[in-house]
């Protein structure tokens, strides 16, 4: 019984990855449950024993990126405890785009942006992530607020949305414009933007 969910487990998690990929590659729109099959190797019998529809496996690749975040394996870092931490987040993005060759942009803000306005649980899914890449980010800025180290004007959680939302443009204009020049722009600019509420210059530790 146990190598059996073993192996249930792995080709449920194949399924996923697969999606993962092909939904960031072309969107999720244009990813049939049978492109999914066939680029997995595995039958529609499988696909429907672990997922009851595409949205659900939409929702399962979503929650992925969610654990990923918590857990520190996602490529972006967004667990921010200092300002070399932050301008990584930044940077991190930058890096993300130029491995894709400027084909892709970031997956969770694809999906949101393709389906959020008409289905209310992907809408939630998507903003259940933002809202956790948002928390992490705005802690940091309370943090130092507490601190001291940040003017009376800084709103830790409207600078933490400025954050996502910056690289949310940075990556769309770039994928458009298929150069990393406005992502580095916008990086550059929104970092010293952010540095601007900074009262203590001193190195971070």
């Amino acid at each position: 019984m146990s190598v059996l969910s073993e192996k249930g487990n792995k080709t449920r998690a194949l399924i996923i990855e697969t999606a993962r990929e092909l939904f960031h590659r072309q969107g999720v729109r244009a990813t049939s449950i049978d492109q999914i099959l066939e680029a997995s190797g595995t039958g529609k019998s499988q696909f429907y024993h672990y997922f009851g529809s595409k949205d659900e496996i939409v929702h399962e690749v979503l929650r992925f990126y969610l654990d990923i975040f918590r857990s520190g394996k996602a490529p972006v870092k967004v667990q921010i405890e200092n300002w070399d931490d932050l301008e990584s987040f930044f940077l991190d993005h930058v890096k993300t785009i130029k491995k894709y060759d400027y084909e892709r942009s970031c997956p969770i803000g694809s999906i949101g942006g393709e389906l959020a306005s008409e289905n209310e649980n992907v809408r939630r899914d998507v903003n259940l992530v933002f809202e956790y890449v948002r928390d992490n980010i705005s802690s940091f800025f309370d943090e130092l607020k507490s601190r001291g180290e940040l003017k009376e004007s800084a709103d830790p959680q409207s600078m933490a949305d400025f954050c996502i939302a910056s690289v949310q443009g940075a990556l769309l204009v770039s994928k458009v414009r298929k150069d990393s020049e406005a992502a580095e722009n916008t990086v550059a600019h929104a970092i010293k933007h952010l540095e601007s509420y900074r009262k203590i210059r001193s190195s971070d530790s």
